[in-house]
């Protein structure tokens, strides 16, 4: 009987060994899945405050954006004003009076354009035409090839806000004819 007592001790014994050592094993899973949910947390947590600062960041450029993008029709509207009737102040048969009124309210409607970043722009002449800002009246011929497309006279200046066209403007083009350059070399060879 001893021999059995002390074979079964024996086992119990293993068995104890083998049981502790699956605890520990058992143990040492649980801490390593322990950290890798809290990491897991923590980088979850990070996530979610990185997207909702980009959200926020987004949301505030989009009312900043469509504060002023609202008033872009009548924007429109006072750039048109002022560009197409502002040729009056120069009008004779209008009063001194009335054309001073005139100045202090095409200023004011200036201003109100400026407030929103809007530019009133003229072209130089020789300059390259710029055809998403202009819009062409006439067309100068020119037997000069560098002068092909470019702006010869500004007729009424454009208005523009963060580089969108509010108003183009309306300018005179020279347009390169051939023909036009050996005119001009024949009629000062007859001279």
């Amino acid at each position: 009987m001893e021999t059995q007592t002390e074979f079964g001790t024996e086992e119990n014994l293993s068995a104890k060994d083998s049981l502790e050592e699956t605890l520990e094993k058992i143990l040492e899973l649980q801490q390593k899945n322990s950290r890798q949910l809290v990491q897991s947390l923590r980088e979850n947590v990070n996530f979610q405050n990185q997207v909702r600062q980009g959200m926020q960041r987004e949301l505030d450029d989009l009312k900043e954006q469509q504060r002023g993008e609202q008033f872009t029709p009548i924007l429109k509207s006072i750039a048109a004003i002022c560009v197409e009737y502002r040729k009056l102040l120069t009008d004779e048969s209008i009063s001194k009076r009335t054309r001073r009124t005139l100045k202090l309210m095409f200023d004011e409607l200036e201003e109100i354009l400026s407030e929103y970043d809007a530019e009133v722009f003229t072209s130089e002449i020789g300059e390259p035409r710029r055809p998403l800002l202009t819009k062409i009246i006439n067309t100068v011929t020119t037997g000069n090839k560098n002068l092909h497309n470019t702006v010869a006279r500004s007729r009424r200046p454009g208005v523009m806000r963060g580089g969108r066209t509010l108003y183009r403007e309306f300018v005179d083009v020279y347009v390169y004819d051939a023909a036009a350059g050996s005119k001009k070399s024949e009629s000062v060879r007859s001279e």
